[in-house]
């Protein structure tokens, strides 16, 4: 069966403007977003910079499961 070439063309360019128009879809939601303040940014980095700093010595300063620590 042979194929219209003017339908294939029609259906190509439908399906381009349904993309486009979910792009513009996406873009405008995505401007619509509120993003963090810097300084809520900020500190979460450096929360996880301080968590990888301490790395495996962060597991050392807690007391073994067997010992008792009476204050």
């Amino acid at each position: 069966m042979d194929m219209n070439i003017y339908l294939v063309e029609w259906w190509a360019k439908e399906r381009l403007d349904e993309l486009r128009a979910a792009v513009g879809r996406e873009q405008l939601a995505e401007s619509l977003r509120q993003k963090p303040p810097l300084r809520v940014t900020l500190g979460l980095a450096l929360i996880s910079l301080g968590e990888r700093l301490q790395g495996s010595r962060a597991g050392a300063t807690t007391p073994a499961a067997g010992s008792s620590a009476a204050f």
